[in-house]
């Protein structure tokens, strides 16, 4: 008998030592969707502590448990961007399960605009080094601006001009509406942006499900790049995630999208931080501070990005449910994830 499972919950372990989880007890269980299936896939980005791409990687190299039981994994796929393409792939797969994905990615970025001092001094000091990032991308990747002030703006469409895109994201520091920067490709947000949807936005979380549900029908792989400075709301009872978080968080889900946080707050610690933090592990993306070297911050980003792998395991294998982890087996170097719970039924 086939067994259901369904993926839930936003379980807020560490990326990283130094990444402290949110506490928000209900993120634990916003998330869900059901589904059959006869191989689960995880993607993951192996990476040793600067953010390089661990290479060569087969399924023995990989530890996944399914609460406190481990699991084998029967499949490994490598997908890589730009100048490691040349390099070994990794052991066997299972052939034909995966469909090679389209020639480049779709980036976007989406920028959080501040006047606040010690927010857009941090967007000022990351320009020189988003713009040492932006070089680092294959040149079949394509690129987008959007930013989030008091409404959503669609600053700069798909294009592979690395100039036009540095200056659309000058321009997204800033408020107010602008003209839509032209792309240079087949691929377009034009037609799946909803412009109403945008101006009504009335808060990051909202403007990124505005986001994701633009993006989730286009082909390839797609990445948000978030230069920003925070999420959630600060109250009496501390940081607490705000309601239009998880629907966000779902539909980015969704669309399989990972975000990777660059926070530019001109601060060491901040409240807000933990909206950031939390994004972020829950698409299977990244978290870094960039108010001390923030070269250090986009060059980690530009390796971790320059390749995934997708891993396999049976559902048959899964005999109890609960939290999946993912490790390396015998190697140094974080696996980073998408959160999945599994149940079986």
């Amino acid at each position: 008998m086939a067994r259901k499972l369904f993926s839930t919950g936003l379980l807020l372990a560490l990326l990283f030592p130094n990444i402290a989880a949110p506490q928000d007890s209900k993120l634990k269980d916003e998330f869900g969707e059901e589904i059959t299936v006869s191989l689960i896939t995880m993607t993951v980005r192996a990476v040793d502590g600067r953010g390089r791409p661990i290479l060569g990687l087969g399924p023995e190299d990989f530890r996944v448990r399914v609460g406190k039981h481990e699991v084998p994994v029967v499949g490994v796929d490598w997908f890589a961007s730009g100048e490691i393409d040349d390099l070994p792939l990794p052991g066997p797969s299972i052939p034909g399960m995966l469909e090679p994905p389209p020639a480049g990615r779709l980036v976007v970025f989406w920028v959080q605009a501040d006047l606040n001092p010690t927010r857009i001094s941090g967007q000022l000091r990351l320009r020189s080094y988003t713009e040492e990032l932006l070089a680092t991308f294959h040149p079949t990747d394509r690129m987008a601006v959007i930013s989030f002030d008091s409404h959503l703006h669609l600053r700069q469409d798909f294009t592979q001009d690395r100039e036009v895109v540095h200056a659309a994201i000058d321009r997204g520091m800033l408020y107010g509406k602008s003209e839509v920067g032209p792309g240079s490709g087949e691929i377009s947000l034009m037609g799946s942006f909803d412009f109403d949807a945008a101006f009504d936005a009335a808060s990051a979380e909202r403007a990124l499900e505005v986001t994701a549900d633009a993006l989730a029908d286009l082909p390839g792989e797609k990445v948000i790049i978030y230069l920003g400075w925070g999420l959630g709301r600060f109250g009496s009872f501390g940081v607490q995630m705000t309601p239009a978080f998880y629907p966000a968080v779902r539909a980015l889900r969704r669309a399989n999208i990972p975000v990777f946080v660059l926070d530019v707050t001109s601060a060491d610690a901040h409240s807000l931080e933990v909206g950031l933090e939390a994004v972020a592990h829950a698409t299977g993306g990244t978290y870094h501070k960039t108010n001390i070297l923030p070269g250090l911050a986009t060059d980690f980003l530009a390796q971790a990005l320059s390749g995934h792998y997708v891993i396999s395991i049976d559902p048959e294998t899964v005999k109890k449910g609960g939290p999946v982890t993912v490790e390396l087996r015998g190697r140094k170097g974080s696996a980073i994830t998408r959160p999945l719970t599994l149940q079986v039924r």
